[in-house]
């Protein structure tokens, strides 16, 4: 998943869209400015990339995710929408994110929004099994991996 699709996921789950297999035209419209508006409330940002026709759709993804989906978003509205070690001193972000272990996952800890926090793909997978203060001692700097 994308930073950008994380961010609609969670003004998504925070929009009041209604519900219904067959929303009319107007309805779509309706949720379409509910998600924008949301959308703007976390970011900051008017730019917005999606179609009203990608917002059902990633609507739809979202509710089929299931629990680690919420869990995902849960874990970004609570604990920030961007990668952790974002301008922390460990190098460029990527635009792949994933949910990542405060406690780490090998030594039993449970992926929870309690015990998760957004990371980057190029983060996550070098921090690998370091806790976050043995990570942020450690000189491992990630490389610019998407140009971003």
């Amino acid at each position: 998943m994308n930073q950008s699709e994380l961010l609609l996921w969670c003004a998504i789950s925070q929009a009041d869209i209604g519900g219904g297999d067959r929303p009319t035209a107007d309805q779509r419209r309706r949720a379409a400015l509910a998600v924008f508006t949301e959308w703007v409330n976390l970011t900051g940002d008017s730019a917005f990339p999606f179609t009203i026709d990608e917002i059902e759709q990633a609507s739809l993804r979202l509710r089929k995710a299931g629990d680690p989906g919420k869990v995902k978003v849960g874990i970004a509205l609570t604990h920030g929408i961007y990668c952790y070690f974002r301008n922390r001193g460990k190098g460029p972000c990527c635009n792949e994110v994933e949910a990542g272990h405060i406690w780490q996952k090998w030594d039993g800890g449970p992926l929870t929004i309690e015990n998760g926090q957004i990371e980057c793909r190029a983060h996550n997978n070098q921090r690998r099994e370091l806790s976050i203060e043995e990570y942020m001692k450690s000189d491992k700097i990630t490389e610019a991996m998407d140009g971003r």
